[in-house]
């Protein structure tokens, strides 16, 4: 097991290729967050809303090292399962194609400790990385939270209780020679799949952004109307093209700019 101190040069180039994504931490700091032969790196949330986050892991086993974007508790997990909101299908696409991208040699953990139990963590169920989409992450979250509520559940049907346990999920994790070239290469795989979870919104933001989405439609509409009006009353469009221009612009969301520039442009204006 590295030493407290030997941490710091990991935490280095963690900062260096994660940026803002991390705390800016002294060297004080950094070896508050090192217990157990594991360096515990908060990951930071984008905007003013307070986010449940993962943590970055970093574990010493001699010459090796593993890392692990990692989810503890279930204000984390719960915030995760945001992604899963209809309204949220372009975020949890971009989380799905950061996946995609991380080497095979990558994988997603899901761990257990029962309560009492000193004999540490067991591995109960790990995928490819890569292969995690928006089908496989709900089974994940569904099983972390069941691991933490225990029951009884259907084993090979018959009805089995099982206590409740601490889950981990480790979204993304890795093992690495313990060189900075290969530690610096986990990192810069990580960097897209953390830039997306700083991200992921909160139920607050969610239910903001689909009160304001219709107001900030018809606002738009309003304006398209407005410059439908002034290009027909100074008789830069007839009638006709007046209803068509209308009727495009309702019927082919994507043509909108296009339609808008068109009429700017026969009124002389800057599009």
């Amino acid at each position: 097991m590295e030493s407290r101190a030997s941490f710091l040069r990991w935490y280095v180039l963690i900062r260096d290729i994660l940026g803002d994504l991390v705390p800016n931490l002294s060297d004080v700091e950094v070896m508050e967050y090192v217990s157990d032969g594991v360096l515990t790196v908060p990951v930071l949330g984008v905007g003013g809303e307070k986010r449940p986050m993962p943590v970055l892991e970093v574990t010493s086993g001699g010459e090796w090292l593993t890392l692990a974007i990692a989810y503890r508790d279930a204000e984390g997990v719960k915030h995760l399962r945001n992604l899963l909101h209809p309204s949220q299908s372009a975020d949890l696409g971009r989380l799905e194609a950061a996946m995609r991208a991380l080497p095979v040699s990558f994988e997603t953990r899901l761990l257990k400790k029962v309560f009492r139990d000193n004999a540490g963590f067991n591995l109960t169920k790990k995928y490819i990385a890569a292969r995690v989409d928006g089908a496989v992450l709900p089974l994940l979250m569904g099983e972390t939270e069941t691991i933490r509520s225990g029951g009884r559940r259907n084993v090979d049907g018959r009805s089995v209780y099982e206590a409740p346990a601490t889950p981990v999920l480790q979204l993304a994790h890795a093992r690495v020679k313990a060189n900075e070239a290969e530690f610096r290469a986990a990192l810069e795989a990580l960097r897209s799949t953390l830039a997306v979870l700083s991200a992921v919104k909160t139920q607050r933001e969610i239910i903001h952004s689909r009160l304001a989405k219709p107001v900030a439609q018809a606002n738009r509409y309003r304006g398209f109307v407005e410059l439908l009006n002034r290009a027909r009353g100074d008789d830069f469009i007839s009638s006709e093209e007046r209803r068509a221009a209308e009727k495009r612009w309702r019927e082919n969301p994507g043509d909108r700019e296009l339609v808008e520039e068109e009429l700017r442009r026969r009124m002389g204006e800057a599009t």
